[in-house]
């Protein structure tokens, strides 16, 4: 009897000490699963915005192959170029039909001088573009002599060939030869026209455009991706830590980023600062909260609202800025 009723103490011993293991174990089950599900659900708003971005630029690729500025509307070349750049990086393949086809629309439009609208920034994107898409090297070889004898003697870019110098179209014709893979310690255009816009900066030590009386988020952030250093070589000219800093105190509680202090956050400035970023290796929160904001600010059918693009009036939703958030999200620093 003494055996048996011991033999019950130690079972029930035995079965609280299996209870009490299985509250303990199951507190930090319960963390995971309020943190696992988080991680999840931003890693998965991420792959819907690509995802329904990329959606969006196929839907509105024109029959000629190329793509316009809004849905129904004639393609344009460096819309074009753009949605090539963005669908490259975010791994679509090169031997495509959509890709061969756009690449096929921007080699119609090269003018003969080599140039695409005689405009340096659409010449700059398309060769990007072409690039990317492993097109035809002669034709890349055309646009980029035509680049060099389009620059001035004081080395700005104008929006045409020997145009008055513009801060906007000198750092993105250097965004197209820093893609490319030139650097200023090989390529002479290069350096001169850093010297160029480091001297256009403003009161505040940023950047705005001629006639500007604020200082512009987003041509700064055009201006930093220009002047990014060359980290192959570990070569930075100038150190433009203090203009990251500056953008940053103007992102908004949305997460994105105005053109202007106190306004609204814009889906195309917030890509272009996101840009601006990762080409000086900068840490990657300040990139992940704008990314969040992405995914928040796309409309329905995959596309972005913004009036950056010098023919809208008002936030309008267009392939420009949907294709520039795109290759925003898929930016990298060289580093």
């Amino acid at each position: 009897m003494k055996i048996r009723k011991t033999t019950f103490i130690l079972l029930c011993c035995q079965l609280l000490l299996i209870l009490l293991c299985l509250n303990v174990t199951q507190v930090p089950s319960a963390d995971v699963t309020i943190k696992k599900p988080a991680k999840q659900l931003m890693e998965s708003s991420i792959y819907r915005t690509i995802e329904n971005a990329k959606t969006y630029i196929l839907k509105h690729q024109n029959r000629d192959g190329g793509w316009p500025l809004l849905p129904g509307e004639k393609s344009d070349a460096e819309v074009t170029a753009l949605a090539i750049w963005a669908l490259t990086d975010a791994g679509w393949g090169t031997g495509s039909r959509i890709i061969r086809s756009g690449v096929r629309y921007l080699k119609n439009q090269q003018s003969k001088d080599g140039s695409w609208n005689n405009n340096t920034a659409h010449t700059a994107f398309a060769l990007i573009a072409l690039a990317n898409a492993k097109a035809d090297a002669e034709i890349q070889f055309n646009g980029l002599q035509w680049l060099k004898n389009a620059q001035n003697p004081i080395g700005s870019w104008g929006r045409k060939s020997k145009g008055p110098g513009h801060i906007l179209y000198t750092s993105a014709t250097l965004v197209g030869f820093k893609k490319l893979g030139f650097t200023e310690r090989h390529f002479k255009p290069i350096l001169p026209s850093l010297e160029w816009l480091a001297e256009q900066n403003n009161f505040e030590n940023v950047w705005n455009l001629p006639g500007g009386t604020q200082s512009d988020i987003y041509v700064t952030s055009w201006v930093l991706q220009g002047m990014s250093p060359d980290r192959k070589y570990d070569e930075n000219v100038y150190d433009l830590d203090e203009q990251i800093v500056w953008i940053k105190q103007f992102q908004n509680r949305d997460g994105g980023f105005p053109r202007f202090k106190g306004r609204p956050s814009d889906p195309e400035v917030t890509a272009t600062a996101i840009m601006a970023f990762a080409a000086y290796n900068d840490p990657l929160n300040t990139r992940r909260v704008a990314i969040s904001y992405l995914t928040k600010a796309q409309e329905a059918d995959g596309g972005y609202k913004s009036s950056i693009p010098i023919e809208l009036k008002t936030p309008t939703a267009n392939l420009q800025t949907t294709c520039f958030v795109l290759i925003a999200i898929y930016s990298k620093s060289d580093g």
